[in-house]
């Protein structure tokens, strides 16, 4: 009688070892049926073109095939106005030939002529090179509302030394049971283009400005910057966004437009982009608190941008 007890016993167990695994199996199918819907969703229907006519955009002129040196003083941003405090003195004095003119130099979106050119303040400290239209400063490329870059500039893909660090970090992340996956990296002048109309079809171009880059002035096109899992604020507060926030820096990238520099930065927080910049410089911008923008003393402000004046 106990044999039989005994026998039933490790039916029992064998049983539920067998229900247990099924589930687990369940449970991993699941997930990776999760993120491959995710992944065709993202590279087949998250970017389509809205229907309608696209907005107008300025055109790109300009494209500086010299390339020149310049040393400039720091001026920072007045917080309230998302604008540097000297950006608002030059904006404020009226135009020599034109009444109208001080208006112009008000509006963001309007493309800036001869009469009512404005110039971009200058930092102290700091070294500015423009090579084949493409903006160094420090060394360092920059791409943002008042740096753009050329509608030919187009590597093709990812850098290198950015792709293999994420897909180191996307490895370690995975190890600690955190799934990062990158939804939109490199994307060419053409393709900004249809980003950028979409959202102005759908909430106007100064909505839009705040949230997409106008064509040649996304770090996506540099193939520097990524946007990672999504780019819905729902991403906000999970483990992948808290993992990202906390760890991006180790592996050579920054948020890189944090919450509450959107006064420097000329976007709204976006969690999920990041930019490679190399550990060392990820990691001092991180302990500091700071931006890109801040760190080099520079501006993201449509007015100043070289291809709109």
């Amino acid at each position: 009688m106990r044999t039989m007890d005994n026998e039933m016993q490790r039916r029992r167990r064998r049983a539920q070892q067998r229900r247990d695994t099924a589930k687990a199996y369940g449970v991993m199918v699941g997930f990776f049926a999760f993120l491959m819907v995710m992944a065709i969703y993202f590279m087949f229907f998250h970017n389509k073109d809205s229907e309608g006519k696209a907005a107008e955009l300025p055109k790109v002129v300009n494209e500086n095939k010299n390339t020149q040196e310049v040393n400039f003083p720091v001026s920072s941003p007045d917080e309230s106005a998302g604008t540097p405090a000297s950006a608002e003195a030059t904006s404020s004095q009226p135009a020599q030939t034109d009444a109208s003119a001080a208006e112009s130099v008000s509006s963001q979106d309007a493309p800036q002529t001869p009469q009512n050119k404005v110039t971009a303040p200058v930092a102290e400290g700091h070294t500015l090179e423009v090579k084949d239209g493409v903006t160094y400063v420090d060394g360092i490329l920059v791409v943002n509302k008042t740096y753009s870059l050329p509608r030919t500039y187009a590597p093709g893909g990812l850098a290198p030394e950015a792709e293999a660090a994420f897909n180191q970090m996307a490895n370690d992340s995975w190890g600690e049971g955190i799934g990062l996956f990158i939804c939109s990296g490199y994307r060419t002048y053409q393709e900004q283009e249809e980003v950028y109309n979409r959202y102005a079809n759908e909430r106007g171009t100064e909505e839009a400005d705040k949230v997409s880059s106008r064509p040649g002035h996304s770090e996506h096109q540099s193939g520097l910057s990524m946007d990672i899992n999504t780019t819905d604020y729902w991403f906000v507060g999970t483990p992948q966004q808290l993992w990202l926030e906390a760890h991006c820096a180790d592996y050579g990238f920054i948020i890189r437009f944090p919450e509450g520099k959107e006064s420097y930065t000329g976007f709204e927080y976006e969690p999920w982009h990041i930019r490679y910049v190399g550990v060392e410089l990820a990691k001092k911008l991180t302990e500091q608190g700071l931006c890109l923008e801040e760190y080099l003393g520079i501006t993201s402000d449509y007015r100043y941008a070289t291809d709109q004046n």
